[in-house]
């Protein structure tokens, strides 16, 4: 996390980075306060795949256009998703993922 805060800061992407590992199965009040969170998040750290899918769905469900990169087949469901999908190994997702007009 301390990581991802600093290069965040130095971006100008602002300081507010979520920590994905903590996302799961939750109740549905939880649910919403990850939403709200997942949309005030400024990056993620300790993102797996099921992570982008599941940020690209509620930032989609609370009207955002999202642009998601990804470099392995097991990000193509969330490049999929996505409004603009940009795989960044082309000869290993190109299969699965093909890049979307962005």
């Amino acid at each position: 996390m301390p990581i991802a805060q600093e290069t965040a800061e130095k971006l100008g992407m602002g300081s507010m980075i979520l920590d994905a590992s903590g996302f799961g199965t939750s109740t549905t009040d939880q649910s919403e306060r990850l939403a709200e969170s997942i949309e005030t998040a400024d990056g993620f750290a300790q993102v797996f795949p099921e992570h982008k899918f599941q940020i690209v769905d509620v930032l989609q469900q609370h009207g955002h256009i999202v642009g998601m990169t990804g470099d392995g087949v097991n990000d193509a469901p969330a490049l999929k998703k996505a409004d603009c999908g940009s795989p960044f190994r082309m000869q290993q997702t190109r299969r699965v993922a093909r890049p979307r007009s962005c």
